[in-house]
């Protein structure tokens, strides 16, 4: 969202205004941080369709928590999981011809259907919707659903999902910027801090400062977060939840390595290197457009001056001395280092 834009009114500069305010959103209040433009000159107030979207949309994410409605990118997921069409998880559930897809989307869909759509990411609930569903497969589609479903209850019986690890949270709320964690934009996100910033500063502390400032940020301009992680407030700054089982997982995966090298004070130092390369079709344009912001920006800051500006933020001032998560809906609108 742009800081600065033409007023709609004269020939005057408009800039961008927040403050807390009560939305209402199906008939219940939520707070939010109202945006909205100022001019400069005339002194009128508008909005535009970007900032009424991220008004908005801090509404609707607190109601689909509130009633524990899943997301879009979850319901995607779901979707995906099974290997059908959206048509075709429509027939499943009984949603109606376009109703998943709609759901995909953004739609809302009612707290019912949104405990049916979760309810049946659960392989062996799938599997009796599945079997209540054969009329709507030739024989040979639901041969092959059946083998999927049954492959993956195999799994789920035997493995434990990879975000128990990487994250303390495992549902989407204010506490993971409304997202569930995503293990390849964690993956893609270090790779390229790690290749674009001076590698004397590539330490485990640096990089999760900057995975903090990545994801705040991002909910600062968009209402949720990039990887779904949620950040504890810490003596040495704001830091992923379970950053020491973020760094052996991709180090074990070999998509991270590490390397120790000697700071300028002859000290033995921990940083990280890696041979991958970024890949940037899993992000939005805008995603990717913050992910060259913070690199840009704190490409030579040292570590230790990363933790100072991190020890501004409201967020770890309020919350270190307990080691509380941080919450984004609460402190992401008021960053100070970005």
């Amino acid at each position: 969202m742009k800081q600065i834009i033409d007023c709609a009114y004269c020939d005057g500069q408009a800039h961008l205004q927040k403050k807390e305010n009560a939305l209402t959103f199906k008939k219940e209040e939520f707070g939010v941080v109202e945006h909205f433009y100022k001019c400069n000159r005339c002194e009128e107030e508008f909005t535009t369709t970007e900032s009424d979207t991220v008004t908005l949309l801090q509404a609707q994410n607190q109601y689909r928590e509130k009633y524990s409605i899943p997301f879009p990118d979850e319901i995607h997921a779901i979707r995906g999981k099974y290997d059908l069409s959206a048509s075709k998880m429509s027939e499943v559930l009984g949603l109606g011809i376009n109703g998943y897809s709609n759901y995909e989307k953004g739609e809302i869909p009612t707290p019912a259907i949104g405990n049916l759509i979760s309810t049946v990411s659960k392989a062996e609930v799938f599997m009796t919707m599945l079997i209540k569903a054969k009329g709507y497969f030739n024989d040979r589609a639901y041969s092959e659903a059946i083998k999927n479903v049954e492959s993956l209850i195999d799994c789920e019986a035997t493995s434990q999902p990879f975000y128990v690890k990487l994250n303390m949270l495992t549902q989407p709320s204010s506490l993971t910027g409304y997202k569930r964690v995503n293990k390849e934009k964690i993956a893609n996100i270090l790779v390229s801090f790690i290749s674009k910033c001076n590698s004397e500063f590539n330490d485990r502390l640096k990089l999760n400062k900057l995975l903090f400032y990545t994801d705040f940020v991002n909910y600062k301009l968009s209402g949720s977060s990039i990887t779904g992680l949620s950040y504890r407030a810490i003596d040495y700054g704001p830091v992923p939840s379970c950053y020491e089982n973020i760094y052996n997982y991709f180090e074990n995966e070999n998509i991270i390595n590490s390397k120790w090298i000697r700071d300028s004070n002859g000290a033995a130092k921990e940083t990280f290197i890696t041979n991958l390369e970024f890949d940037e079709s899993i992000f939005t344009a805008e995603e990717k457009q913050i992910i060259e912001i913070i690199a840009e920006k704190f490409n030579n800051t040292p570590t230790w001056d990363l933790v100072d500006l991190s020890h501004a933020e409201q967020g770890w001032i309020d919350l270190h001395i307990k080691r509380e998560l941080i919450n984004y809906q609460q402190y992401a609108f008021d960053l100070r280092a970005i």
